[in-house]
C-alpha cells in the first residue's frame, strides 16, 4: 500500500509563507493591496501520476484547491484530493540461494476496488480548509481537515503565525499541527499477511511544531531557515508487513512488523533564492534538509531548481534532487532464528538507500482573458532512481530493494 501521508504536510501555511517570500523578489511578486496578500478568487487543479518500475505501485492524484477573500482582511481556503492506488508492494524478504529477494503482495490490476485479490487497490479522499487573517504586520492562519481510505482515517488541525519586522525584511514563522489517525486493518489488502496485533482498530497521534526565519538579504536574494520538531505515539507498525525468520538458508516462520510505539524527529530546512534580473528575471532555488530521529534514521536532501522565464509568458524549470537515508536501528532484511530483538522490521522504506532525480516543468501564463485576471498552465515530469549504493553511508544490506519510478503532473491555475 502506498505510504500514508497526512494532508497536514501538503501545502502547509509554512510552505505557503516560503513561496510568498520567494515571490517577493523583483519580477516574481504581483501587486497586492496593503493588509492582504490576495484579494481575488483563485482555483488550482492538478493531476499527477506516479508509477514504479516492474509493475509495482501506480498512483493517480487529483487535487483541487481554491481561495476566496472574506471582507478586507480574511482569506478562506478549501482543498479536495482524491488518490487512486493499485499494484503490488513488498511484504517481506526471503533468502534464495544466499541472496535476499522481496516477496510482493501481488501485481494483478483490477479496476473494481472491491475485488482486488492480493493486489493493492485503494482510494483516498481528503478535504482541507482554513482561514487566514491579515494584520498590518502579521498573518494568522488556522485550518484542519480529514483523510479517508478504506483502512485508514486521519483528522488533523494546524495553525501558523507569520510576523514581519525589520521593515518587512524579516519574517518569523511559528507553526504547529496535531493529527489523530485510526487504522482499520482489512483482509482485502494482502490477506495472507495480515498483522492482527492492533485488532480491529489501532490509533496513533502526531504532533509537529515549527519555528523559522525568512530574511530578505537584498533586492535580489533571500534565505529561509526552519526548524521542525515532531512527536508520534501509538501504533507505528505496519499491519501489512511481516519479517521472515531464517535458520541459515532455511525458512522457519513469519513474524509481525514490530516497531517502537513512539518516535521523536527533528528537521532543519534551509532555502536560498536568488533572482537574476539580467537573465530575464530568472531565479535559482537551492534547498538543503537534514532530518534525524530516535529510530536511528538520518537523512539529507539537496535540491536545485532554475526558474527561467522565456518569452510571452512561458517559463521552463529544470530540477535536480538528491536524497540519502540511513537505515533504522531495528531494520533487518530477514531475522535470524532465535533472535530476541524487541523491535524489527524488513520494510524497505526503513532501510538505507539514496535517490537521484531530475525533472523539467514547463508553464505558460495567460493574461487579459475575460473574466479571468490570469491563468497559468503547467506540465512536468520527473524520473527517480532509488538505489542502496546511492546513500552517503554504507549501512545498507544489498540492492534487492532497488527500483525506479517516475512522476508526471499537469495543472491549471485560474485567478478571477
Amino acid at each position: 500500500m502506498k505510504p500514508h501521508k497526512n494532508k497536514n504536510h501538503e501545502k502547509s501555511a509554512v510552505v505557503a509563507c516560503l513561496s510568498l517570500a520567494a515571490m517577493a523578489l523583483p519580477g516574481l511578486m504581483p501587486n497586492a493591496e496593503a493588509g492582504r496578500i490576495e484579494d481575488t478568487f483563485n482555483t488550482d487543479f492538478q493531476y499527477g501520476r506516479y508509477v514504479e518500475s516492474d509493475g509495482r505501485m501506480a498512483v493517480d492524484t487529483f487535487d483541487l484547491a481554491g481561495s476566496a477573500p472574506i471582507g478586507k482582511a480574511i482569506t478562506a481556503t478549501l482543498g479536495l484530493v482524491r488518490d487512486t492506488m493499485s499494484g503490488a508492494s513488498p511484504v517481506y524478504n526471503i533468502m534464495e540461494g544466499g541472496e535476499i529477494v522481496q516477496v510482493l503482495s501481488g501485481a494483478s490490476r483490477n479496476a473494481d476496488i472491491s475485488d482486488c485479490g492480493k493486489s493493492i487497490c485503494d482510494q483516498r479522499d481528503a478535504m482541507t480548509g482554513g482561514l487566514s487573517y491579515f494584520f498590518d504586520n502579521s498573518v494568522l492562519a488556522v485550518g484542519g481537515g480529514f483523510s479517508q481510505e478504506r483502512d485508514y482515517t486521519s483528522r488533523f488541525f494546524n495553525s501558523n503565525l507569520s510576523i514581519d519586522f525589520n521593515k518587512k525584511l524579516t519574517v518569523l514563522n511559528l507553526g504547529g499541527s496535531l493529527a489523530f489517525d485510526k487504522i482499520h486493518p482489512t483482509e482485502l489488502f494482502v490477506p495472507f499477511v495480515r498483522n492482527r496485533d492492533c485488532g480491529e482498530e489501532c490509533s496513533k497521534t502526531s504532533q509537529q511544531y515549527l519555528v523559522g526565519l525568512t530574511q530578505i538579504i537584498d533586492k535580489d536574494s533571500l534565505v529561509q531557515s526552519n526548524f521542525t520538531f515532531a512527536y508520534n505515539t501509538g501504533y507505528l507498525s505496519d499491519p501489512y508487513k511481516r519479517v521472515a525468520v531464517f535458520d541459515g538458508d532455511l525458512f522457519t516462520a513469519l513474524r509481525n512488523d514490530t516497531r517502537p510505539r513512539e518516535k521523536f524527529q527533528w528537521a532543519w530546512l534551509t532555502q536560498y533564492v536568488r533572482h537574476f534580473g539580467s537573465l530575464n528575471s530568472a531565479a535559482l532555488h537551492a534547498d538543503y534538509r537534514l532530518t534525524t530521529d530516535d529510530w536511528g534514521i538520518s537523512s539529507h536532501t539537496m535540491e536545485l531548481s532554475w526558474h527561467q522565464p522565456i518569452a510571452a509568458g512561458w517559463q521552463v524549470t529544470p530540477r535536480f534532487r538528491y536524497y540519502s537515508q540511513d537505515q533504522a536501528d531495528f531494520y533487518q532484511a530477514v531475522l535470524a532464528d532465535g533472535a530476541t530483538d524487541a523491535f524489527y522490521s524488513s520494510d524497505y522504506r526503513l532501510g538505507g538507500f539514496g535517490t537521484v532525480s531530475g525533472g523539467l516543468k514547463l508553464s505558460k501564463v495567460l493574461s487579459n482573458i475575460k473574466p479571468l485576471q490570469d491563468a497559468r498552465f503547467q506540465v512536468g515530469a520527473e524520473f527517480y532512481d532509488r538505489s542502496a549504493n546511492l546513500q552517503l553511508s554504507d549501512n545498507y544490506l544489498g540492492r534487492f530493494a532497488d527500483f525506479t519510478y517516475y512522476l508526471v503532473t499537469a495543472s491549471v491555475y485560474l485567478k478571477f
